[in-house]
């Protein structure tokens, strides 16, 4: 089968980054990327094996580890964009790259921190029968470890649907009727987790489903398929749609965004600078900037 290349802002959308972001991944060698004509190309199963935490490192984590005498850096699991802000403030004052990223959802996100993969994750996961966020998953996915959690934001949740709704879907159960054609987030993913917890809650299986085994590995990359009638509706964040002349949001709810601190991290400087920064003024007003995201509790300690 042919490679399929695709060009730094096509990845940026599909690691839900920024296009600079990217860039820097080419130049520190994070990515590969060649260059055609004046134009670099990344092939897309590169960005996909980052997005699944797939790319090894040197010894075999997710990201390679650093050398001996080097100055400790530490990785962040996350696929949202607001992170981009977070590690630039806290590498800008370290003076080197002192936070490193691995764009995993957040069930691979809190996995990769039990198997010490990576030292600190974010995660957006709802738990069905408590109806909370994050909490019940981190007492059962961290199991013997002692971890602090400090919100994030919250953010506003729904469906993808083409403009206009011309199929007037309105809830998960629409999706199950004959006429509509989902698609739905790789599995790890806070959205599949929804998705799935959802359809669980409505009695409504995946053989109920058209296109259930369909996977988008980003939010851009789910909403593409709506906009481009590859698709009729995907579960997904609304800020991912901002502006979009092909696709429209339903909201369903607002998700909490949390990040999880093993306590045998937080004698690294680098962590305690990761949540001085998230507990700052600064970061708050650049987030909300963003469109969005509620950010009112942004740095409070839950747990």
């Amino acid at each position: 089968m042919e490679e399929k290349y695709l060009s730094p802002k096509d990845a940026a959308e599909i690691l839900s980054v920024k296009k600079t972001t990217v860039y820097d991944m080419i130049r520190r060698g994070r990515l590969k990327a060649v260059k055609i004509g004046k134009q670099f190309r990344i092939r897309e199963s590169d960005v996909t094996a980052l997005v699944d935490g797939s790319t090894p490192g040197e010894d075999g984590s997710i990201l390679a580890r650093p050398a001996e005498g080097r100055r400790e850096s530490v990785i962040l699991c996350g696929q949202d964009m607001l992170l981009d802000n977070l590690c630039a403030h806290v590498n800008a004052q370290a003076g080197f790259q002192a936070v490193q990223r691995a764009y995993l959802g957040s069930y691979n996100s809190i996995y990769a921190t039990y198997q010490g993969q990576a030292n600190l994750a974010t995660a957006h996961l709802w738990d069905r029968e408590t109806g909370s966020y994050n909490l019940p998953f981190v007492t059962k996915m961290l199991p013997g470890m002692e971890a602090q959690v400090y919100h994030i934001v919250n953010r506003p949740v729904g469906i993808y649907v083409a403009k206009g709704n011309p199929k007037e879907i309105t809830s998960i159960k629409d999706f199950a009727r004959s006429d509509v054609r989902m698609v739905n987030r790789e599995k790890g993913s806070g959205i599949r987790v929804l998705t799935d917890s959802l359809l669980l809650q409505h009695r409504i299986t995946p053989a109920m489903l058209r296109g259930y085994e369909t996977e988008a590995p980003s939010h851009a990359a789910a909403a593409a398929a709506v906009g481009e009638g590859r698709a009729d509706c995907a579960f997904g964040n609304a800020r991912s749609v901002l502006g979009s002349k092909t696709v429209d949001f339903v909201p369903v709810k607002y998700e909490q965004y949390d990040l999880i601190v093993p306590v045998a991290e937080l004698e690294k400087p680098v962590v305690q600078c990761v949540i001085e920064t998230l507990q700052s003024d600064a970061l708050r007003m650049e987030t909300a900037a963003l469109g969005s995201y509620d950010v009112k509790d942004m740095g409070k300690r839950l747990l």
